[in-house]
């Protein structure tokens, strides 16, 4: 992506330093927010990174997600950070926070005119009591998921020759269809059920399922480390990960150690990081 491109241990950096921020906004404003994903295994497991992980996840109850929206609006969290949210840009159906001296092109989706070096910023909804009634909202989100792709997939990719030219077929189509309304059904199918008054909560705008469908008693808070700083984590990270990753302590073989699939790169030499 040019020779301004950012290496992985610097990335990682970068990242972190939009958390360590990110967090210390949240203490100031006094709203939750929970290492999430594969950050949460990392603090747990590694005490930082998953070696072979590139990316950021945080989880904040919707109530908060929404604040931090509107505070965001007033006040930015430092001057090099910018809130992407599909409201106003082109983006994905969740907060990403960005490194505006980076910009960031992901292998399979277009968003490089927006993205920078980020983490993800996902809000926990809640869910209704009745298994049935979950799945028939996890089922609308999964076609959501579907057709999100399908308006934003890049030219000319695919995971073998055959998809690819598929793809390639159907990419005027694809562009027909509004990101932003995807993005914005998506959004108010997981609002139907308040956070707070909710038993079950979860990651359903942009999770995986049934897995991330958790008992709101796991989200109380509790502390874990991650690249020897401080930051919030559930209390039940436990049930958590043992419902996302079954033995999360045990390494998994290498075939399915998957690394998010991006460049990075600075904007100008005056961004630049003592890469040392």
């Amino acid at each position: 992506m040019g020779t301004l491109a950012i290496q992985n241990d610097i990335l990682k950096e970068i990242m972190l330093e939009i958390l360590q921020q990110f967090a210390q906004f949240c203490e100031k404003w006094k709203l939750r927010y929970y290492l999430a994903c594969g950050t949460l295994l990392g603090s747990v497991r590694h005490k930082g990174y998953i070696p072979w992980d590139n990316d950021v996840d945080v989880w904040m109850p919707r109530p908060d997600y929404e604040k931090l929206i509107k505070i965001l609006k007033k006040e930015k969290i430092n001057s090099n950070i910018e809130c992407l949210d599909y409201r106003e840009v082109r983006t994905f159906p969740f907060l990403k926070l960005i490194d505006n001296r980076t910009v960031l092109k992901e292998h399979f989706l277009v968003t490089e005119k927006t993205l920078g070096v980020y983490i993800d910023i996902f809000p926990l909804d809640g869910l209704p009591d009745s298994l049935r009634e979950q799945k028939k909202i996890l089922n609308k989100v999964r076609f959501y998921y579907k057709l999100y792709a399908f308006a934003n997939y890049r030219f000319n990719t695919g995971s073998n020759f055959i998809i690819k030219i598929i793809k390639n077929i159907c990419y005027p189509f694809s562009r027909l269809v509004s990101s932003y309304r995807v993005c914005d059904k998506l959004d108010k199918l997981c609002k139907n059920y308040e956070y707070d008054k909710s038993r079950y909560v979860g990651n359903i705008v942009w999770g995986e399922g049934e897995r991330d469908v958790f008992l709101k008693e796991y989200f109380n808070v509790s502390y874990g480390m991650f690249e020897n700083m401080e930051f919030r984590i559930p209390g039940g990270y436990d049930q958590i990960l043992k419902q996302r990753y079954g033995e999360y302590m045990v390494l998994p073989p290498e075939s399915k150690r998957v690394i998010h699939q991006f460049d990075a790169a600075w904007k100008s030499k005056e961004g630049l990081k003592d890469d040392r």
